[in-house]
């Protein structure tokens, strides 16, 4: 462990003293040359600032009275914080190595042709393009984090999404619910971003709600405040939930196997009584005219390391080979790996990735950093018929931020095609 925090830190350190070199060229023959021993000077002041802070903000913690939830969502102020400093150095950090490979052409240049223009390459040399460049998107990434820690984390978004599915039973026709998922009421500090959003969810044109886990960081008590905000909403086919990873309570440390265990049957009781019927590995049916839907949940279900809890043999019952089932599942990966290749289920909705809380959304293009370990991490995704929507998340983990990637509340209508 010391050994690994060691070998980070160097790496940290080394580019960190890589991002001031390249700082020192650009002041000295860029545009900001007159302010040269201000910005080197900050540079180096904000490093000092983060690690004052960070070991005043750990004393603080650690010596006081606060619960352990409360504790735990503090230690996002130290993320956020790291974040906001070294996520711009790192953008700078590689415009300085685009600004070196540059250097490292010319050279082969002028070895290999003999008539290579010397004045060309003085100017191209001399003109720093690409460290002016990663200055300013390094500007611009701070002042995204800062906009993302301020306000985008309780920025929600309503986005609407049609399903069309084969056979979908024609009395569903036009079903309409909400997707919920990730909501982390431990990493709220204040009641009035999650009441309003709620607010939100209440005036839609919706059915029933699905919630897809992760209600809690690691304890019942942070949801305990919500309990009469989501006894408000009450649509006509009910909400149901499922369990993720941190409502299992694996993310801190328990006195007693029995206190874990009472923290898990504790938060089953706050989702009941906030009108949720949870589904553990169990399924119901939702009648409408003369057809039938399934809503079938399974406990959290991951590739390692996270548990694969869930069973969607026990889940689905005796109607293994139900099509017209919506199930629950909080991690994407199950879909791909267990409900395509062993069930029949039309639409599966998962979370999970929150993607990333940071990432790039454009109405032809989307990226986050969470992509290169899932495959299917956000939106909707379609496979011989069947569907997997992944919501983006409620509420934040970690890094007390979004950027690029809102909170998302999905109305989600079925169609028949």
């Amino acid at each position: 462990m010391i050994l690994a925090f060691s070998i980070v830190l160097l790496v940290i350190l080394a580019a960190d003293l890589y991002g001031w070199y390249g700082l020192r060229k650009l002041l000295h023959h860029g545009p900001f040359s007159r302010y040269r021993k201000k910005i080197l000077r900050a540079y180096w002041i904000m490093d000092i600032s983060f690690i004052v802070f960070a070991i005043i903000w750990t004393i603080i913690i650690r010596t006081s009275s606060w619960p352990d939830y409360v504790m735990y969502r503090n230690y996002f102020y130290i993320t956020g914080a790291f974040i906001l400093i070294f996520a711009p150095k790192i953008v700078f950090l590689v415009f300085n190595i685009l600004d070196d490979l540059k250097l490292i052409l010319l050279f082969v240049l002028r070895k290999i042709l003999s008539g290579f223009n010397k004045g060309r390459e003085k100017m191209i040399r001399t003109y720093p393009l690409l460290l002016t460049i990663g200055f300013f998107l390094s500007l611009f990434m701070f002042g995204w984090v800062v906009y993302g820690i301020t306000y985008g984390r309780f920025n929600f978004q309503v986005k609407e999404v049609t399903i069309e599915i084969d056979d979908l039973p024609e009395s569903f026709d036009g079903f309409r619910f909400v997707h919920i998922t990730d909501a982390h009421f431990g990493s709220f500090a204040r009641t009035r971003p999650v009441e309003r959003a709620l607010r939100m969810i209440e005036e839609l044109p919706m059915d029933a709600v699905m919630f897809t886990g992760d209600m809690v960081n690691n304890e019942a008590v942070e949801a305990e405040r919500f309990i009469e905000a989501f006894q408000r909403l009450d649509p006509p086919y009910g909400m149901y939930s499922i369990l993720g990873n941190h409502d299992m309570g694996d993310y801190r440390r328990w006195y007693t196997i029995e206190e874990r265990d009472a923290n898990l049957e504790r938060l089953q009781e706050v989702q009941q009584e906030m009108g949720f019927t949870l589904l553990r590995n169990d399924h119901r049916f939702i009648y409408r005219g003369d057809d039938s839907l399934m809503i079938a949940g399974v406990d959290n279900w991951g590739l390692p390391p996270f548990a694969q809890l869930g069973d969607l043999q026990v889940a689905m019952g005796d109607y293994p080979w139900f099509r017209n089932t919506i199930l629950l599942s909080h991690d994407p990966s199950h879909w791909r790996e267990q409900v395509l290749p062993e069930t029949n289920i039309m639409l599966t909705l998962s979370g999970h990735t929150h993607a990333m809380q940071a990432g790039i959304r454009l109405p032809f293009f989307k990226w986050s950093p969470v992509s290169a370990k899932y495959a299917e991490w956000y939106g909707l995704y379609r496979e011989n018929g069947r569907f997997l929507y992944i919501n983006r998340g409620f509420g934040f983990l970690g890094f007390p931020g979004r950027m690029g990637m809102r909170p998302e509340i999905t109305l989600i209508t079925l169609k028949r095609n």
